[in-house]
């Protein structure tokens, strides 16, 4: 009896050992989902299983809930998708693949590593705030602290979301109300939305809708360093550019002006040598208003003069020459009268 059961022993372990070389010559697949394992409800989301055998059959299996299988034969990659739309709560859990060849559908390959579809909105939002406030410099330490609602007790796994990151950045399993996610050292790719949900690790795995989002900005004190030397330069520029344009417009207004002013000095001497030549008072009188058009200033001078004085005032001018020459000159050359009269505006 010992011998036979011996034997019996002996093939089994044979068999069994045939069996596990068989199924452990064929890889591991892989599975992920896109565009996360962590997706509202009603959305869309594709579990992806992977194998590096070409031409093979996949299985896709939820534990505790239904099997779906696939054909790829046309997949060189051996790869195959599964597509959930409209999902609901109940889709939440655990999900592996497995593949096996179309010539030995006996065959499996080993089971993939177990991912978890979360899919959240059962419970209600949690909220995340951070201790740092405004902008955070690159190399510094940024905390995150996400809280659950107060009447929630249970133990829950917390998970830190990106937003434009297809998987959660950090996980905490904690019993309290509360954890907090540090980001160290953060640089300039930690600049973006972030937002925190907890879920159950247990089945039925319900979860919460992700909390408000907060947005962390991350400056480098170098980049900004070298954008204020930039900056710097520039203005430099642009300042010496501006007062150089100021001091020639002022010279060129200088030289403008004593131009101008010289010419109607010129003019003034010409028109009073002129007037004091001629004995038509009519002569005077052009010269006047000739001397006044030059200068605007001396031509509101002259007017608010004239408007002083009384009208119908005659004004006579001595001859030095003759009143030098004696009583005899004065009687042969009479008297030279100028008459000024008075012009208005």
């Amino acid at each position: 009896m010992i011998l036979p059961s011996l034997a019996l022993f002996c093939v089994g372990l044979h068999v069994g050992q045939g069996d596990m070389r068989d199924h452990e010559s064929l890889p591991r697949p892989s599975i992920s989902a896109w565009p996360s394992w962590v997706v509202p409800v009603n959305s869309k989301v594709t579990l992806q299983c992977s194998a590096p055998t070409k031409e093979v059959n996949f299985v896709l299996k939820k534990k505790g809930g239904n099997v779906r299988s696939s054909l790829s034969p046309d997949s060189p990659e051996g790869l195959v998708e599964f597509h959930f739309t409209d999902i609901p709560y109940s889709y939440a859990g655990e999900y592996t693949c497995e593949y096996y060849r179309s010539i030995s559908p006996s065959i499996r390959s080993p089971s993939s590593d177990v991912l978890l579809l979360v899919v959240t909105g059962n419970l209600d939002k949690p909220s995340l705030r951070a201790h740092h406030r405004g902008n955070v410099t690159a190399g510094e330490n940024v905390t995150l602290q996400c809280q659950k609602p107060r009447y929630i007790t249970d133990s829950h796994v917390f998970a830190l979301l990106k937003k434009g990151t297809p998987i959660p950045i950090q996980f905490h399993s904690q019993r309290g109300k509360e954890t907090d996610f540090s980001l160290q050292s953060v640089t300039v790719s930690d600049t973006g939305n972030y937002s925190c949900v907890f879920y159950q690790p247990h089945a039925p795995f319900w979860a919460s809708q992700p909390s408000d989002h907060i947005e962390i900005w991350v400056t480098d004190e170098t980049e900004s360093d070298k954008r204020a030397e930039t900056l710097g330069t520039t203005e430099i520029i642009l300042i010496v550019t501006f007062t150089s344009l100021f001091l020639l417009a002022a010279f060129l207004l200088t030289a403008f002006l004593i131009y101008k002013y010289t010419c109607c000095g010129a003019a003034r001497n010409r028109k009073m040598k002129r007037s004091h030549s001629s004995k038509n008072p009519e002569v005077v009188t052009d010269a006047s208003t000739s001397m006044t058009s030059c200068s605007p200033a001396l031509d509101e001078g002259s007017q608010e003069s004239t408007a002083e004085e009384p009208q119908g005032v005659m004004y006579a001018e001595l001859n030095a020459r003759v009143l030098s020459e004696g009583p005899s000159n004065q009687m042969k050359q009479p008297l030279e009268t100028c008459v000024y009269s008075t012009l208005k505006a």
